[in-house]
């Protein structure tokens, strides 16, 4: 043996988590062009993930690394595009060859992804419906009260605080919001359907059925009751019920073109964008000839989205 020769050193548990992090941290200015092999990411954060808490759970002081760590996800969230285009197909295989469990959610970009496209198209079509809505309900509110006396405000904020409720996916909480709302203004048929779609996403039924019978009266048509209902079991995910909704909706009212806009919506949600586009061409068609102008521009507006969406798959 040469006097020359140095033996390597071994490394100690932390050295090895701080040469994973290391390593990460060299894949992200080099993420385009990789291909498949940008899911070596995934396995170096398995590894960093398992060694920060054995490490920890052993009393080493690893909060240097985890801070590393955090960054090193932080930059995976916002290179999630880059990291999605290059892996392509290869990640949901090697998940399946994996098996990771969903607190390992770098495994599951894709999902995320595919949900957050799917939520802010259900957020942009529940802002473009809203903002008729919105427009029909402010045009009602002042020609009949001018100044809206103290429990319609309150109602209001009640509304509001169900929506952010939802949105959040506390359900149990919003459904009190809008009980609160509907005793205030009980008159209000959008309150009585958002009770109903709520409790029948809890699983109560029987509730469900009396909030929809009640906010049945107030509609002054079939037509609106099925387009408010479609839209807001859309908003809580309800896809099924959404659907059933808006086909009702298109036998209710086959010149109208509200029904193929909703349909649109649930399709878009779903990732069938052919069929989201079709609906959305017949639902322009429709609001053309019916003169509908706030159909056709909203039908229009994410017509557009969706060949942005749909380019991208």
């Amino acid at each position: 043996m040469s006097k020359f020769f140095v033996p390597a050193a071994v490394l100690t548990p932390a050295d090895q988590l701080r040469e994973s992090l290391g390593r990460a941290e060299r894949w992200f200015p080099n993420l385009r062009g990789a291909g498949a092999q940008a899911l070596d990411l995934c396995h170096l954060f398995d590894q960093i993930a398992a060694a920060i808490k054995e490490l920890g759970a052993a009393g080493v002081d690893v909060r240097a690394e985890q801070m590393r760590f955090e960054m090193l996800l932080g930059q995976l969230r916002r290179h999630q595009g880059r990291f999605l285009a290059e892996v392509g197909a290869a990640l949901p295989a090697e998940r399946e060859h994996v098996q990771p469990s969903e607190t390992r959610w770098w495994w599951f970009l894709d999902q995320i992804a595919a949900q957050q496209r799917r939520r802010g198209l259900v957020r942009a079509l529940g802002i473009g419906l809203g903002v008729v809505l919105l427009c029909v309900a402010s045009w009602w509110v002042y020609d009949r009260f001018i100044a809206p006396p103290p429990h319609v405000r309150q109602a209001i904020r009640r509304t509001m605080a169900g929506e952010n409720l939802v949105a959040e996916g506390d359900l149990s909480a919003a459904v009190a919001e809008f009980e609160a709302a509907a005793v205030l203004t009980p008159d209000d048929p959008d309150l009585w359907v958002w009770r109903g779609v709520l409790y029948r996403k809890l699983g109560q039924h029987d509730d469900a059925e009396a909030a929809f019978e009640q906010a049945h009266s107030l509609y002054d048509t079939e037509a609106d009751f099925l387009l408010e209902r479609g839209v807001i079991s859309l908003q809580v995910g309800d896809l099924d019920a959404a659907q059933a909704d808006a086909e009702a909706l298109i036998a209710e009212a086959p010149q109208s073109g509200w029904g193929y806009y909703a349909r649109a919506g649930i399709m878009a949600t779903r990732e069938n964008y052919a069929a989201a586009l079709s609906d959305l061409d017949r639902a322009i068609e429709l609001a053309d000839q019916a003169g509908d102008t706030d159909l056709e521009a909203l039908a229009r507006m994410q017509r557009a989205t969706l060949m942005q969406l749909s380019w991208g798959q």
